[in-house]
């Protein structure tokens, strides 16, 4: 979506398309000079022991730790402390492949349950608090030597909650702080307080209170488990934390456990270690809610989610104790928590600071801001937990250097979409959060601000114009450059799902066919755009060469901001996306000069490889790499008597079978089939997968791609 046109007037909307005046607007006022804790990162906990061996994959630690689009944005590893040393390398690898995607972002820690001096509903006995501290110390230099030093380690994990391990009064921990603790750095690792599960001050009280002791700790870690959403503020405010100025971080938390990461919202019966079984509505929003309210009302520096990956985590899993059906289809993905939560991890990096901003410009609706590290760029993070009403939002950041925001969104139809840019004027900016054509509104929106930029112009592909009157290959879009008005493209998200190595590295979803290299995977809201000379003054014929399997697809072309071509559906071409037919797309008057062309998709799923205005020339292509004339690319015309605007019609005949590779929607692949043609490879699609839905059947020759609906 592009959101250019609509920057000038000093509004967009997000998550929806419809324009609200700006008098309706609530205002968050965000003051850079107020500054308040800084943010350490976001992450997640791994346990192989308790997880079955099956933690964090080198794939799950690119998706959890990556920063791109489809990746949550985690800098963050939380793992255990083994009382038995035989077991302290269960998680080399897993942090490994986290610290390998968080590159020098990375933050790792670690937390003992229980040791050799205290077992569950144990005490240690002061006795034996030194030989818990060489315990600890050996587990801190084992990591060291590993190549993967731990940055920080607490003292111990929940000791309100000791059932189940060792437990500590607020009295033991007074001692040990006092008398131990600042041994625990001798490896350069800072020491984390005790955690308690349910953030139980009178725990932390003694020690803040004394300087003796609290110089021992370098955090205070914490956990959430006695909140919930309605939870009141109090909870997460602790004032003699900010007098002492001791840093906090959020060590684990879940929202809850007995329903599934991607329930956006449901009413289910629902209860966890703090909270009484009841019946209750589930939120994914709860993670955003609960993050905001651990930054802003809480001054936290560090938010840790439990498992990374877990039925009710950030990646899918199934349920372990089989109590939750979840589909093949999702295990393995990012849940719609992860999503929320990759809201402010992708964005809220590692140094930045939280500023003044209105917390809580109206009912349901919250706000925090943040300045980066570099001072480069400001962040807001907006979220809406009205889930039966969107919200007109003011941004107003005086003194700051920014031109546009880059806006994001998840809501119950989005997963941390991309929607463009909105103009900031004179340090204002109105939106409007809206989950789209779903009955529910709530959503998260972060912007980014951008500040003015070195230009880079952008260039025709290949250093030369497309001459018009003549034909053009949809690839052939100008390279993009830097600074406004120099993109020139938008696609919705950084993978070239169609694997061509031609102008590899943007993103584009281009596809090697037979005949050449053409456009595919197209959503609504994309768009490609070429610097064109027009030859002469006149009235010219377009056509394109298109490819749909289905009936709904569509797009429309732009001169210089101006629609020459209204969004026009495209007929299906077949039962695949691999035949071509030529589309009229009637005439347009177009006058001498140089001009900016845009194409944008309007509806998803259109493949196209070429467009023609007027009669081609010699000099007016860059051509196609495998076309084999200048004309029509060594497809064979033929006429097609089925639809008037088809002028010719190209086919792709398989005459053996090939090996075909399986993806779903998400581009996630579920396996592989052999077929001779489209037939075949529906039925045995349809066979494959365990779930009904959008399937793309991509050929390993590539040479031919099917897009096939699955009803199971």
């Amino acid at each position: 979506m592009d959101f250019k046109s609509l920057g000038k007037l000093g509004f967009a909307t997000v998550c929806g398309m419809a324009l609200v005046a700006p008098a309706m607007a609530s205002t968050v006022n965000v003051d850079l000079d107020e500054e308040h804790q800084v943010i350490r990162g976001f992450g997640g906990m791994v346990h192989n022991e308790w997880q079955g061996g099956g933690g964090l994959s080198d794939a799950d630690a690119e998706l959890a730790f990556g920063t791109g689009d489809g990746h949550i944005g985690l800098n963050t590893l939380r793992i255990p402390v083994y009382a038995n040393s035989g077991s302290f390398n269960k998680e080399v690898n897993a942090a490994k492949a986290a610290k390998k995607y968080a590159g020098d972002d990375f933050l790792f820690y670690a937390t003992p349950w229980t040791s050799p001096y205290a077992g569950a509903n144990q005490h240690i006995k002061s006795s034996d608090y030194q030989k818990y501290v060489d315990h600890l110390n050996s587990f801190t230099k084992y990591m060291k030597d590993q190549g993967i030093p731990l940055d920080a380690i607490s003292i111990s994990n929940e000791p309100d909650w000791c059932g189940e391990w060792a437990c500590w009064s607020a009295d033991e921990i007074y001692n040990f702080t006092k008398g131990y603790a600042d041994q625990m750095r001798k490896n350069g690792t800072k020491v984390i307080s005790t955690e308690s599960f349910r953030y139980d001050k009178n725990l932390y009280n003694k020690v803040l209170n004394d300087a003796s002791a609290l110089k021992n700790w370098d955090i205070l870690g914490a956990h959430f488990y006695a909140s919930e959403a309605s939870t009141g503020d109090n909870f997460f405010e602790y004032s003699l934390a900010d007098q002492k100025g001791i840093e906090r971080w959020m060590t684990e938390h879940y929202t809850e456990s007995q329903g599934s990461g991607n329930y956006w919202r449901t009413v289910m019966r629902t209860g966890d270690q703090a909270n009484q079984n009841k019946m209750d509505t589930v939120r994914a929003m709860d993670v955003a809610y609960e993050i905001h309210r651990a930054m802003v009302v809480g001054n936290f520096n560090q938010y840790t989610w439990w498992y990374i990956r877990r039925c009710y985590g950030l990646i899918m899993e199934k349920d372990f104790g089989n109590k939750l059906q979840v589909p093949s289809n999702e295990i393995g993905k990012i849940s719609k928590r992860g999503y929320v939560m990759s809201q402010f991890a992708r964005f809220v990096r590692p140094g930045a600071v939280r500023v003044g901003a209105t917390a809580k410009p109206e009912a349901n609706l919250f706000a925090s801001a943040y300045k980066s590290a570099d001072g480069d760029s400001v962040i807001v993070v907006l979220v809406n937990r009205d889930y039966k009403n969107a919200k007109t939002v003011t941004i107003n950041v005086p003194g700051a250097n920014i031109e546009t925001f880059h806006v994001y969104t998840t809501s119950e139809a989005k997963n941390a979409q991309d929607e463009g840019e909105v103009e900031v004027q004179n340090g204002s900016v109105t939106i409007t959060t809206d989950a789209g054509n779903t009955n529910n509104k709530d959503c998260i929106v972060t912007l980014v601000g951008v500040g003015p930029q070195v230009v880079v112009p952008r260039e025709p592909f290949g250093g030369k114009m497309i001459t018009l009157p003549g034909k053009f290959e949809v690839e052939d879009f100008d390279v993009p450059g830097s600074g406004k008005g120099n993109k020139t493209f938008m696609d919705k998200d950084s993978e070239n799902k169609g694997e061509s190595k031609y102008r590899d590295g943007l993103g584009v979803d281009l596809y090697d066919e037979g005949t050449g290299v053409v456009l595919g995977m197209t959503q609504t809201g994309e768009w490609l755009e070429y610097t064109v000379n027009v030859t002469a003054d006149g009235e010219y014929d377009i056509v394109a060469s298109v490819a749909s399997g289905s009936e709904t697809s569509a797009f429309k072309l732009l001169l210089d901001d101006e629609e020459i071509v209204p969004s026009t559906t495209v007929p299906k071409t077949g039962e695949d996306w691999q035949t071509y037919k030529d589309l009229s797309l009637g005439k347009v008057k177009l006058t001498k000069g140089e001009h900016i062309l845009h194409l944008e998709i309007t509806a998803d799923y259109v493949n196209i490889d070429w467009i023609r205005i007027g009669q081609e020339s010699a000099s007016s292509t860059t051509g196609d790499n495998n076309a084999t004339d200048g004309g029509d690319n060594g497809k064979t015309p033929a006429t097609n008597p089925d639809d008037p605007r088809f002028v010719t019609n190209h086919f792709n005949v398989a005459t053996s079978a090939e090996t075909f590779a399986v993806f779903d929607l998400m581009g996630t692949f579920v396996g592989r089939i052999d077929a001779i043609d489209a037939q075949e490879a529906q039925q045995k699609t349809t066979n494959l997968v365990r779930n009904g839905g959008i399937y793309f059947v991509k050929s390993i020759r590539g040479t031919r791609t099917f897009k096939f609906s699955v009803t199971k």
